[in-house]
């Protein structure tokens, strides 16, 4: 049987239980539910301190440790797919599972192996330690670093979730990330080389492979662009808000070529702009016949055949879209207005500085040291 100070209703109480020589505090959640903790503290001062805390926490709606301890890795997940679902982001797909039942997947995330690895497991129970041998796990399987980061980065962002829904009292644990600065991309394309592979892709993707050079949009937002959202008069597209990556609605100003291939298609208000069927399976044929990739066949051990690419990707064509605008003398306040990037750091990630900068620049030093010399 506890001991403990009577006190007005609503303020908790602190006392002993029979067995501990820690002081407990007792407290009610906002649904009526008494709880009861263990300061693990012999101190009086330490428990008022703890009580007050949780009185607080109270106060503001949030929920209690034991309340925390309820939450598993499924609710997270479900929030996730709530707010994909709430929001539009990305696709979602039905698979039907072992047992009969049917699991909802968003579509290019990896969440399978968060699903096998953290399956049952509490929020309160996930740590730094536990991110890091999730890691070595990956490792294992022969996972890189970079793919590794992406399924930390979705399990930090259903933590956050499920934190801000649920009004939790909890801090986010650190995520061992590891840095990615040397795998960074570097595949662009000068205009000439754009002209010849842009003749070599069938006539029905040449508007998508061209608008996604030109307005340095993301595939997956380009594919999602309807007729409705074009302007032929002002020459733009715009994007709402609800569908870019930041959240923020973005005109595209649409060049002449551009215009003159969308006007001589059929146009309906609610279907899409671009035709983008089999983009990716023609992208790299076109690619291998104009030199900027190379098809390898493969064979496994167990005998199965694929072919193996290697070369330019499609959003090397949004790098090479922001490269040529800075180049063209495009202020980069405007050409991050126009690719999206909110931070500089990841912007210059993409404005990449090719050996040709580097031979111009040093041209144009020798240059001006001539005219300098003579000068004098």
């Amino acid at each position: 049987m506890k001991s403990a100070k009577k006190r007005e209703r609503g303020q908790g109480s602190i006392g002993h239980v029979p067995g501990s020589r820690f002081f407990y505090i007792w407290y009610y959640d906002n649904a009526g539910k008494q709880h009861r903790e263990s300061t693990k503290s012999t101190l009086k001062s330490v428990a008022q301190e703890q009580l007050n805390q949780r009185l607080a926490a109270m106060g503001r709606g949030e929920k209690s440790p034991t309340e925390i301890k309820s939450i598993r890795y499924e609710d997270m997940r479900q929030i996730l797919i709530d707010h994909y679902r709430e929001e539009k982001i990305g696709q979602l797909v039905d698979e039907k599972q072992e047992d009969g039942t049917v699991k909802v997947y968003p579509v290019k995330r990896p969440i399978k192996p968060l699903d096998e690895y953290f399956a049952g497991m509490r929020l309160d129970q996930m740590d730094t330690d536990v991110f890091r041998a999730y890691r070595v796990k990956q490792k294992d399987k022969g996972i890189d670093d970079p793919t590794i980061n992406r399924h930390l980065s979705l399990l930090r962002r259903m933590i956050r979730l499920t934190v801000r829904e649920k009004k939790l009292s909890f801090a986010v644990p650190y995520f061992p990330m590891v840095s990615e600065a040397g795998r960074v991309r570097k595949g662009f394309l000068q205009p000439e080389q754009f002209a010849n592979l842009r003749d070599a892709l069938p006539g029905n993707l040449q508007p998508y492979l061209l608008f996604l050079y030109e307005d340095v949009s993301r595939t997956t937002a380009a594919k999602d662009i309807v007729w409705s959202w074009v302007d032929f008069k002002e020459g733009v597209i715009e994007i709402p808000e609800d569908v870019t990556k930041n959240g923020e609605p973005l005109p595209l100003p649409m060049s002449d070529e551009l215009m003159g291939m969308l006007k001589k298609q059929f146009r309906r208000d609610d279907s899409p702009v671009f035709d983008t069927t089999n983009f990716r399976k023609e992208f790299r044929k076109a690619c291998v016949a104009v030199g900027l990739g190379t098809l390898t066949k493969m064979v496994s051990k167990n005998g199965y055949r694929w072919e193996k690419y290697v070369g330019l990707i499609p959003h090397d064509l949004r790098r090479s879209g922001i490269r040529n605008m800075v180049r063209a003398g495009v202020r980069e306040s405007v050409a991050m207005r126009i690719s999206g990037h909110k931070t500089r750091s990841v912007f210059d990630r993409y404005n990449i500085t090719s050996t040709d900068d580097v031979k111009d620049a040093i041209k144009a030093v020798t240059v001006y040291n001539k005219k300098k010399a003579r000068a004098k």
